[in-house]
């Protein structure tokens, strides 16, 4: 069944860019999977399997053996933890971005401000010299 030749452990554990040649002749990269049920288990996939429209062989070969029900479920729910967490951080740099935006419009106003003082000082003190 298998349309792909298995690297060595050592070889594809090292080499994240191991590839090996699918049954239509295209190149099979080793991938990783992020699915649920096959979290973090690696497999050879059609090269163009990301190419949106692209007509594609949807063969692959498991490269890892399938874990435990139990290691799944710790994955899962440990990538779903990570994946709020990676949220929180995307909501706390949209709210920096805004405070920073804050920050400069607070700051071009200021030295607007500064500005204008100094242009009615110096007009208030050309006035009482022409006096």
């Amino acid at each position: 069944m298998s349309q792909c030749t298995k690297a060595s452990s050592i070889e594809a554990t090292h080499s994240c860019s191991f590839q090996s040649e699918c049954r239509c002749g295209l190149k099979a990269p080793l991938l990783t999977s992020w699915t649920d049920s096959n979290p973090d288990r690696c497999f050879f996939g059609h090269g163009m399997y990301k190419v949106q429209g692209h007509k594609r062989c949807s063969r692959y070969v498991w490269y890892d053996d399938e874990l435990s029900s139990r290691a799944k479920e710790i994955i899962s729910s440990l990538q779903k933890k990570l994946d709020q967490k990676r949220a929180r951080v995307d909501e706390d740099n949209i709210k920096v971005a805004k405070v920073k935006m804050k920050l400069n419009a607070m700051n071009l106003m200021m030295k607007f401000s500064v500005s204008m003082t100094y242009v009615l000082a110096v007009g208030l003190v050309m006035l009482n010299v022409m006096k």
